[in-house]
């Protein structure tokens, strides 16, 4: 599970800090967890690494619009107490925070891009609770 501690590592990592995120940012966590689809799935879809409360809580705090990753679901699974994807509920359901799944952050790391426009032009579908679509990084 991605701790807060964690993520201040990764921003002094990247010679960030909390105070660079502002309100109506997005925050965007890589585990390196797709590097398995397509090449063993049973493992990628048998759990992953991921955030818990104590993220969305900080994300809740610094008013942020949405969270994403290159997992399929953000949430760390299992969820600890055998909790459901809790964090989809405390973010989405409750606070409206979107989240945008199973990302490739690939050539961003690769060119050390941390901080960028991110564009996501959903597909509208009535009644969805979700969308394809081409997400882009404009650095």
């Amino acid at each position: 599970m991605i701790s807060v501690a964690d993520l201040r590592a990764a921003f002094q990592k990247q010679g960030m800090s909390e105070s660079d995120v502002k309100p109506g940012d997005a925050i965007f966590f890589n585990t390196g967890w797709s590097a398995l689809w397509g090449k063993n799935n049973d493992k990628f879809n048998s759990g992953e690494p991921g955030i818990g409360l104590e993220i969305a809580k900080w994300v809740i705090d610094k008013d942020l619009c949405m969270t994403g990753g290159d997992t399929w679901g953000v949430d760390v699974v299992p969820f600890p107490d055998k909790l459901a994807f809790a964090c989809h509920s405390e973010l989405q359901t409750k606070h409206g925070i979107y989240n945008h799944e199973n990302l490739v952050f690939d050539g961003l790391i690769a060119d050390k891009k941390y901080q960028f426009v991110y564009v996501f032009a959903p597909v509208p579908i009535t009644g969805a609770t979700g969308s394809p679509g081409g997400p882009i990084a404009i650095t």
